[in-house]
């Protein structure tokens, strides 16, 4: 999914908010005219994400400004690694600079934060992936952050994918079977074209679900045993399992999920609360 649009509009958005009528500050202490130049840095290792992101802040004030990276996008680097250097106009770096840092440490975050799950499942073919629990108006940003990490999207809104929640069941036959079968004909008649994903709280709805065109399968909130046992149900069809926990998967956790032979597992703590790298800038 092309996010650029978004992206853009939320920098425009975040710069708004910080000049606002003017950096009265900046225009009062810095001559007009001045240039110089900054260098940012790692204050914390991680993995860095947003360079076009850091670009596009400083060009929206001052086209001229030149941005030049010293380190790759999606890699993970140590303490005190030099990341860009930004020459130009005084005023245009010292009015960019803190919307630049915010957005540049909250995807390097992200990113950061993302890769560290990836490695502990690795060696599985498990996938991590992100959730719609992300700040306003920051989707795109938050989800384009998980997948410079190694993650993988799931849906960006509740237009782009057919996903039945348990929440949705009560609204439908009191059968859970019955709720299933009923809510798979009213979805499909709205939108064939996309794939249609159900939630399940316990596993003894699986043998309704296998048996029809739903293609992906979500277990929510259940123990490692019970995900075990459903997986191999599962697996004598073509239909993709993930996990989702409401409780924290952490870091120390994660693997033994991956070992149940789950195809994914998505984690709202990836970008909510977004975490942030720690990166600094400094003048000369």
């Amino acid at each position: 999914m092309d996010l650029s649009a978004e992206i853009d509009a939320l920098i425009d958005l975040s710069l708004a908010e910080d000049i606002r009528s003017g950096d009265i500050t900046t225009e009062a202490l810095v001559p007009l005219e001045a240039k110089t130049s900054a260098q940012l840095f790692l204050r914390q290792a991680g993995v860095i994400a947003g360079f076009h992101i850091l670009k596009k802040v400083f060009e929206k004030i001052d086209p001229t400004i030149i941005v030049t990276f010293h380190c790759t996008e999606g890699v993970f680097y140590k303490t005190g690694t030099p990341i860009a250097t930004i020459t130009g106009n005084a005023r245009a770096i010292l009015s960019g600079e803190r919307v630049a840092l915010n957005l540049l440490q909250t995807t390097s975050g992200i990113a950061s934060l993302t890769a560290a799950y990836v490695k502990k499942v690795s060696g599985y073919n498990c996938a991590i992936m992100d959730t719609r629990k992300t700040l306003p108006g920051m989707r795109a940003l938050q989800k384009y952050a998980v997948t410079v990490g190694g993650g993988k999207n799931h849906r960006f809104g509740l237009d782009d994918r057919l996903v039945i929640k348990t929440n949705h069941h009560a609204f439908l036959t009191r059968s859970p079977v019955q709720a299933i079968q009923e809510a798979l004909q009213k979805i499909k008649t709205i939108r064939s074209d996309l794939p249609v994903e159900i939630e399940i709280n316990e596993g003894s709805l699986v043998e309704t679900i296998l048996n029809t065109d739903i293609e992906a399968i979500m277990l929510r909130n259940m123990t490692l045993e019970d995900i075990t046992k459903t997986v191999k149900k599962i697996r004598r069809t073509n239909k993709k399992v993930y996990v989702e926990s409401a409780n924290a998967i952490t870091l120390e956790i994660v693997r033994a999920y991956a070992a149940t032979g789950i195809d994914g597992i998505a984690l709202g703590s990836l970008t909510h609360p977004a975490p942030a790298l720690d990166i600094g800038m400094r003048l000369g």
